[in-house]
């Protein structure tokens, strides 16, 4: 790769994201894919010119200029076959105020503005919930096509399918943020959706690639937008932060030399990230002095969180502690995940025969009824009751409704070691 090719690339890891906020501000969330064509010229040009003449000064602001201009452009050609952004059209019409318009929106202090207006389009309510993640990592990430269809294992004909269905939906939005009664509620979308991004690379289904640390490190950049930004910030996004904060705390921890999951029972804790996981706690320190957020959830799972990584071994961890905060998660989401979350918690709190009875009430929920999950916990506290027998039965049983290979060899491993502690 050449000076000018590396250049590039870092460049549009760090700008394009900006960028295109900045042209979805102009040209108006219906013309999404123009302003996507001309990032791309604004690049290709880069690329073009710089292989020539080499690489400017300061390549991030050439890029900007070169941006500037061919949005003057793109205005300038479509300006009577398209309808832009409604409250500039005026301004982007003459070409008096045009350049000056322009100027304007690039400006660094707008820029912030408008990323955050392109979090709240990316996650809005109203897009199908596996349209979102392309779009974001699209256009709130900077990815290429191929890196989405990467990221996501997904054919790239289904990428491109998602994201021309996405920017049809896009054609009434509005690049704004939401009022101030709807706020709260945009917000926990918001939170929900960012932590789904984050969930797809932490917890990734792939056998072969059990973690994308690249998905948890956009979701903790575009969560952190959020915190820096007193207009929107309340406790959720900042128990949103600090939970990333402190499941990424361990990611070092989490594979073995072959990439199989780790038990956090068996990670070794002086890999995990005393920084980060400081960070995180003085978020939480300050969460109750923010605005309350819609659900509250995530501070609350940002605590549950908080309680693992504080503990200095598994066996000092403060269970009864953590049913508590449990008790409070499922009384406000009404989560039976949650709950069966919960359960295991009431196992290494002492009571695993208490637990067992609570899975069995839950595996006969109609969320629950065909999930891997609860005979996979049933194994888990049969085992640490030394029920070989049970144990081994509710494992086979978690196997044939699903999961995936890694998640069977953390499980069948996990059953075994108990039974040998029993």
């Amino acid at each position: 790769m050449t000076e000018s090719d590396a250049t590039i690339e870092k460049v549009y890891a760090e700008q394009a994201a900006r960028i295109l906020a900045v042209l979805v501000r102009l040209f108006g969330p219906r013309n999404l894919e123009l302003a996507e064509d001309v990032l791309q010229e604004a690049f290709r040009k880069a690329l073009v010119t710089w292989r020539q003449a080499g690489v400017p000064e300061n390549p991030a602001a050439w890029i900007m200029a070169a941006a500037k201009n061919q949005a003057i452009d793109a205005i300038r050609g479509q300006r009577t076959r398209r309808r832009l952004s409604e409250d500039l059209a005026d301004q982007l019409e003459s070409g008096w105020t045009r350049a000056h318009a322009i100027e304007q929106e690039f400006a660094e202090t707008r820029i912030k503005d408008h990323q955050l207006r392109m979090i709240f389009m990316c996650t809005s309510a109203d897009l199908p919930p596996e349209n979102r993640l392309p779009l974001m990592l699209r256009a709130l990430c900077g990815f290429s096509l191929t890196a989405i269809c990467r990221a996501l294992l997904l054919p790239e004909a289904t990428v491109k399918k998602r994201l021309l269905r996405t920017r049809e939906r896009l054609e009434g939005h509005t690049f704004e943020f939401p009022p101030a009664e709807r706020l709260p509620h945009a917000m926990d979308t918001v939170h929900t959706v960012l932590y789904l991004l984050f969930n797809e690379g932490f917890h990734s289904s792939e056998a072969a690639a059990p973690m994308n640390l690249a998905l948890c490190h956009e979701a903790i950049h575009l969560a952190s937008l959020l915190v820096d930004e007193p207009r929107v910030v309340n406790r959720d996004t900042l128990g949103l932060l600090a939970l990333m904060q402190l499941h990424l705390s361990r990611a070092e921890a989490r594979l073995d030399a072959e990439k199989h999951n780790v038990p956090l029972d068996q990670q070794d804790r002086t890999r995990w990230d005393a920084a980060q996981i400081a960070d995180a706690r003085r978020l939480l320190a300050v969460a109750p002095a923010a605005p309350p957020g819609a659900s509250g959830r995530f501070l609350v799972e940002a605590r549950i969180a908080e309680q693992h990584c504080i503990a200095a071994t598994f066996a000092a961890t403060d269970w009864p502690a953590i049913v508590t905060l449990y008790d409070e998660l499922v009384e406000m989401t009404g989560s039976p995940v949650a709950d069966l979350n919960r359960a295991v918690a009431i196992g290494y709190a002492g009571d695993p025969r208490g637990a067992m009875a609570r899975v069995e009430e839950l595996r006969q929920s109609s969320a629950l009824r065909a999930s891997h999950l609860p005979p996979a916990v049933l194994a888990h506290l049969s085992a640490m009751l030394g029920d070989r027998d049970a144990a081994n039965r509710y494992a086979e049983e978690s196997k044939r409704l699903g999961g995936v290979p890694h998640e069977h060899r953390s499980m069948l491993i996990q059953v075994e070691r108990l039974l040998g502690q029993s």
